[in-house]
């Protein structure tokens, strides 16, 4: 399977930024209308094998595989669930994302930036968007229900924070979601310079 090998490859890429430390961090695609194939639980996202995959159906269930799928197998199929256009979730462990989600209580805004314009929708810098943050729980059902409500309320579309966990982005296809994740991680840096020159009076 070629997304298979372009997932391990982002992994790679992901691993070696600094973003998926350990065994932190998870990514999938979906195949099709019912099955999606996700890393499974525990796994070093920097030397991912064939076998550290598992593929799932739309309940969560393992379909392929002989490991567990990632603990948060619930937060993609909610993704894909919810934005149709969705073939590949990302989330990572990345320093800024993970800082971000502990100094803001709700939402970081981003407002104003050229690089808005990788988002779908956005054609020009005089825009903003609002990546929510919703506190971390080991419970992902409730978790879910969560984060659906805050799709159900449009408050949700171009990706969510964990606090003290890191960030999901989506796109259309791996790469698209790959620009979606580089992006959002770019700003949340900007925001937090941005924070630290102010505070410093410079």
């Amino acid at each position: 399977m070629d997304e298979l090998e372009t997932i391990v490859n982002t992994a790679k890429d992901f691993h070696k930024r600094g973003w998926l430390p350990a065994t932190a961090g998870n990514l999938s695609f979906r195949i099709d209308e019912n099955k999606v194939l996700i890393t499974a639980s525990g796994t070093h996202k920097g030397h991912l094998k064939e076998e550290d995959f598992v593929i799932v159906d739309y309940n969560g269930d393992v379909i392929e595989g002989s490991k567990r799928p990632s603990a948060e197998t619930l937060l993609h199929l909610l993704i894909y669930k919810n934005f149709p256009q969705a073939r590949a979730v990302f989330h990572v462990h990345s320093p800024t994302s993970t800082l971000i989600s502990r100094m803001l209580k709700e939402k970081v805004v981003l407002k104003d930036y050229e690089l808005l314009k990788a988002f779908d929708g956005i054609n020009t810098h005089e825009s903003s968007i609002e990546i929510q943050i919703f506190d971390n729980m080991q419970d992902m059902k409730a978790l879910s229900n969560i984060i659906q409500k805050a799709i159900n309320e449009e408050a949700l579309n171009h990706g969510f924070l964990l606090r003290s966990h890191g960030v999901y982005a989506w796109g259309k296809d791996p790469m698209d979601a790959y620009v979606k994740l580089e992006a959002l991680d770019f700003l949340f840096d900007c925001e937090l310079r941005e924070v630290y020159l102010q505070r410093s009076g410079i």
